[in-house]
């Protein structure tokens, strides 16, 4: 059942982030014809302002789509669950487990696509706008990407491809932690009698603080920190011989606490459906 909600939560999601990226594709595709021109190699008075008015605007563009998103995933959650929506919504004969993770999945999916479009987008413009100053950039990156790996092993312990790995698995899950912040602050926004929304809002803004509280405290405790443990136990930075000496233990620990923040964000979550629904 979990698979059939998710295709329909699919039909009905795709059409908004799949605009937004396309919207990016094309303004992707009109910067780097732009940098590719000569226009910006002319001595025109104020032509310095026009690149900074111009990579300002594309800018505000990738934060704004990136934000609509972002929204787009927020308004859909509460408009199918606690709305008017919700009374089919939460008639039909599946738990509350499969209504969230469909969501969760769906909005996981876009954001990390929406993520991947962003940065190819910025990757597509730097390297247009290094090729208009050497041509020969790409040969060289590809010649020296041998002796890169070669001194990334050497550097931080491990491969390349691990490396990866890992940082794919902290993506997605604070992916996922960002999306069940979301969906946490709106099923505890409806314990609110009247102004839900605004309700939703301020237990966003809690979980942010309370999550950085405990983030900060974590990160400052940690024997890798060079913080509070350090200083009691006489451990830190100048400690280690490699970078990935602090970075590799940091990562495992933000997977860790991002893991088991995650955990909490949807229980809550899937609690409140299941036992505190209150439908507008």
């Amino acid at each position: 059942m979990l698979k059939k909600l998710f295709k329909y939560e699919w039909i009905f999601f795709w059409k908004v982030p799949t605009a937004i990226n396309v919207f990016l594709v094309i303004v992707t595709i009109v910067g780097v014809i732009s940098l590719a021109s000569p226009f910006w190699e002319l001595d025109i008075m104020g032509i310095d302002i026009l690149l900074g008015l111009a990579s300002f605007f594309y800018i505000l563009a990738i934060a704004a789509c990136s934000i609509a998103v972002t929204v787009y995933i927020a308004v859909r959650y509460y408009k199918n669950i606690y709305s008017d929506e919700g009374y089919l919504t939460n008639t039909l004969p599946v738990t509350a487990r499969q209504i969230v993770l469909s969501k969760l999945f769906n909005g996981l999916i876009w954001t990390l696509l929406t993520g991947m479009v962003v940065s190819l987008s910025v990757l597509s413009l730097i390297y247009t706008a290094l090729y208009s100053s050497d041509s020969y950039f790409l040969v060289d990156l590809i010649r020296d990407f041998p002796d890169f790996l070669q001194m990334f092993h050497e550097e931080m312990g491990i491969g390349f491809a691990f490396f990866l790995l890992l940082f794919l698995i902290q993506t997605v899950l604070s992916t996922a932690f960002s999306i069940l912040k979301i969906y946490a602050a709106i099923a505890l926004g409806q314990l609110f009698t009247k102004h839900k929304v605004a309700g939703a809002f301020l237990w966003y803004v809690g979980e942010y603080v309370i999550f950085q509280i405990i983030t900060s405290i974590t990160s400052h405790s940690s024997p890798f920190s060079g913080g509070m443990f350090g200083y009691a136990f006489g451990v830190s930075y100048y400690n280690y011989n490699r970078l990935g000496d602090i970075i590799i233990p940091s990562m495992l620990i933000s997977i860790f606490t991002t893991l088991i923040f995650s955990a909490i964000l949807y229980f809550v979550t899937e609690h409140m459906l299941k036992n505190q629904l209150n439908l507008d």
